[in-house]
């Protein structure tokens, strides 16, 4: 596992090995991004815990949005959360 210091966030210490490398591989994806690429990586990596059956809880779908949105400023932060909001109320 990469070390960085959002692996030693103690939220990710109980995350299923799987989903913790999914998790893992958008962070580096992301980096760097801007917030308009993140929803095709957010999308991408759904993609990938479908085709091996899992899911991220509740919890680790929030973990994983304050970990991509740590360094947006708060406009970009704010347009991510509609979009997000958006996608979820599609389901």
């Amino acid at each position: 596992m990469p070390d960085s210091p959002d692996n030693k966030n103690p939220r990710m210490r109980n995350i299923d090995p799987r989903k913790l490398a999914i998790l893992i591989e958008l962070m580096k994806e992301a980096e760097g991004k801007p917030m308009d690429k993140l929803l095709p990586l957010i999308m991408n990596t759904n993609k990938k815990l479908q085709d091996q059956n899992l899911n991220f809880s509740k919890d680790e779908s929030e973990l994983m949005m304050e970990i991509l949105t740590k360094n947006m400023s708060p406009k970009d932060k704010a347009q991510f959360e509609m979009l997000r909001k958006m996608m979820s109320n599609r389901k």
